[in-house]
């Protein structure tokens, strides 16, 4: 999911055609990034059943992808301001294609394996680089909001995704389905190629150089570390229940069908939220307003571990856990951008972005061991509402660096 950048290119004084083109086109690819990682999700018990993978290895192939996003956005997209975001966003939508492909006809883990880390790769470069080339593609004033809209193509796609593995997992393999998102995936390059600008590779020589020591003088170190622990433990949790959505309604007493319908409507409150924080971000207090959705998030969780579920309340219950979980998350990063000074900005929330990648990566692992332990399923959601409720406390935090300038 795409973070908000801060810096870059001059932005328009309003909307222009070739803007709202690009921001369109960031749109459908981050749908098809929540295709391509919440396919796994939807596809775990058969694909856990047929190669008869336990709860611990499944976690690994779900950290696999993660940690190939958060090398992705490290290592690969910072090279789009030397060649070009037209060039990375290519190349990043090949990676996504070609693991996609390779995870339909591999025939073991290992394989699978290094098939998601490839597709995460493409996933983290391509999110991080149509971040900015969104936000450089907005009014000033719009730049949160074309942000904001650009993540909420990630838990839509994942809402069709969910539906559709759900109508089509009776009669297709599982691995199917997958090759059938690689081509979809492939689909996108022609439609990327031609809407996306040829000539936006700026001179890295000429960007202010920032020192990472800058962002732990006694000015800023307080407000980097609590920014670190909101996002370490924010998307430890978000990537725990992405990841694990279906099995955790299974332990809860779904069947499987009915555990992916519980998994595209999370999905679904996680689009509402996340279009509805694009909104508030220039409205309200985040400092306040975060906390207040994480813990309703916390409290959501619990009821859907502890209380006897009929299908419809289940269903009620993973709605609110999306509107509240993704919603308070995705409020962290306008936050985030008004606590450091303008010089070290971009350094100091790229450098959270790295750090919240660690999380991503524990959460579903964690997750996985938990389960593989048989740890009771309140058990699995009160160990997961500690990490929350830090994310809580830190964006409360942080809100008060931002009212005390």
């Amino acid at each position: 999911m795409a973070q908000p950048m801060t810096g870059g290119a001059s932005a328009p004084a309003h909307w222009t055609r070739q803007g709202l083109l690009i921001v369109a086109l960031c749109f459908l690819i981050n749908m098809v990034d929540g295709m391509d990682v919440n396919i796994m999700t939807f596809v775990r018990q058969a694909l856990q059943d047929d190669w008869a993978v336990p709860d611990a290895m499944m976690g690994s192939v779900f950290s696999a992808g993660l940690l190939g996003m958060g090398l992705g956005a490290l290592f690969i997209a910072p090279l789009a301001d030397r060649f070009g975001r037209r060039r990375i966003i290519m190349a990043a939508l090949v990676l996504m294609s070609a693991g996609m492909i390779a995870c339909g006809h591999v025939s073991g883990l290992g394989g699978l394996v290094a098939a998601r880390v490839v597709v995460g790769l493409g996933i983290g470069t391509v999110l991080a680089a149509m971040a900015a080339l969104a936000s450089e593609s907005a009014p000033l004033r719009d730049q949160n909001m074309a942000v904001g809209i650009v993540q909420a193509g990630f838990p839509l796609a994942a809402v069709f995704t969910g539906f559709a593995v759900a109508a089509l997992l009776k009669h297709v393999h599982w691995q199917d389905l997958l090759l059938w998102a690689g081509w979809l995936t492939v689909l996108m390059l022609p439609v990327a190629w031609l809407i996306l600008p040829g000539h936006d590779a700026i001179a890295a020589q000429d960007a202010p150089k920032v020192q990472l020591g800058e962002l732990f003088t006694p000015g800023l170190r307080h407000r980097t570390f609590w920014l670190w622990a909101a996002v370490f433990f924010g998307l430890m949790v978000l990537y725990f229940i992405l990841s694990w959505i279906t099995k955790l309604s299974i332990q809860a007493g779904l069947s499987e069908t009915n555990s992916i319908y519980a998994g595209a409507i999370y999905n679904f409150g996680a689009f509402v939220g996340t279009m509805t924080m694009s909104w508030l971000t220039v409205r309200v207090s985040l400092g306040r307003l975060i906390p207040v959705l994480l813990v309703a998030a916390a409290v959501a969780m619990m009821i859907f571990a502890t209380i006897p579920l009929t299908l419809g309340l289940a269903l009620g219950l993973a709605f609110l856990i999306g509107v509240t979980l993704q919603g308070g998350y995705n409020g962290v990063w306008p936050l985030a951008a008004s606590v450091y000074p303008s010089r070290c900005r971009a350094t100091g929330i790229g450098l959270a972005m790295g750090i919240g990648r660690g999380g991503a990566v524990v959460g579903p692992w964690m997750g996985g061991v938990l389960m593989a332990a048989k740890a009771p399923l309140w058990a699995l959601f009160a160990a997961y509402c500690v990490p929350l409720l830090i994310c809580a406390l830190a964006a409360f935090v942080i809100g008060r660096f931002r009212a005390e300038g």
